[in-house]
């Protein structure tokens, strides 16, 4: 029974055969890693031959659709069975661009593979290749004087287990009050993070503030604010215990906007607590 869905499989077919065990190895931790935030992993390309990248070049040039690649056949790392590209999918929806390509990368390199998002000139963070220290001229001269079995001597061997995902990012959020009355937004002194593209609170902290209680029970925790009860999923960020800012705003009903593009992250509540 095949590991994999048939499109990667059919991809982990066209690589060298000493490649293949890194490739999977890969796709079994992206695969992980994924499931966690509900999306999936496929390798949506692995070899190309030199015809189907010179195909590849000229689309967006001499042919129809947008450019894809700068790179003509044998100058690139998918012509020597070396390298793939994955996709992440959100049930059967492709997903072309996702912070999370950036936040497997890692994974990546753990088993021993080059990221194309560590690249300077153009990062291509669905891209992972084997490293060989070779330029890709390097390789067509190699595959020109010494054949296709040169290449497998540049492949080490086999990696291990797949390594723990990565550390995830936290990113402080401060948090504001918009009363509406023309004046600044008043900075509230409670606690706020960014992970995994959504807000974080502490929950106990949220709860004194505004008057409400938190209960917990083997793990569960149960939120009172506004003469209404509700259970909250929460994780530990550092030591302190957090609760999704989305999940307690469904007892509090405020509203509110997230600025995520300024550091620190902002969320404004349009209403005064205080009140």
């Amino acid at each position: 029974m095949a590991e994999f869905d048939d499109r990667s499989e059919k991809n982990l077919a066209t690589l060298r055969p000493k490649a293949q065990p890194f490739f999977r190895a890969l796709l079994r931790s992206l695969k992980a890693y994924a499931a966690d935030h509900s999306l999936d992993v496929r390798i949506i390309s692995g070899n190309r031959t030199w015809a189907e990248q010179d195909a590849l070049y000229a689309q967006g040039r001499t042919k129809p659709g947008p450019i894809v690649t700068n790179a003509r056949g044998g100058q690139s790392n998918h012509n020597y069975q070396i390298a793939v590209d994955i996709g992440l999918f959100d049930g059967s929806d492709y997903l072309e661009e996702s912070p999370y390509y950036s936040k497997m990368g890692p994974l990546g390199e753990a088993v021993g593979l080059e990221w194309g998002g560590r690249w300077v000139s153009i990062q291509d963070t669905p891209h992972y290749q084997i490293k060989t220290g070779r330029t890709v001229a390097q390789l067509r001269e190699l595959v020109r004087t010494d054949g296709w079995d040169a290449i497998d001597a540049l492949i080490p061997d086999a990696p291990g287990d797949p390594p723990a995902p990565p550390d995830p990012t936290v990113d402080t959020v401060t948090v504001l009050v918009d009363s509406g009355m023309g004046a600044s937004p008043r900075k509230l002194d409670l606690d706020a993070w960014f992970l995994d593209s959504r807000v974080w609170v502490a929950i106990r902290d949220w709860s004194d503030y505004f008057g409400g209680t938190v209960t917990e029970d083997d793990g569960v925790y149960q939120l009172t604010l506004n003469g209404q009860s509700t259970p909250v999923p929460t994780q530990l960020i550092g030591e302190r215990t957090a609760a999704r800012f989305a999940d307690i705003n469904t007892v509090l009903g405020w509203d509110y906007s997230f600025d995520g593009a300024s550091r620190p992250r902002r969320l404004i509540i349009h209403h005064d607590p205080g009140q």
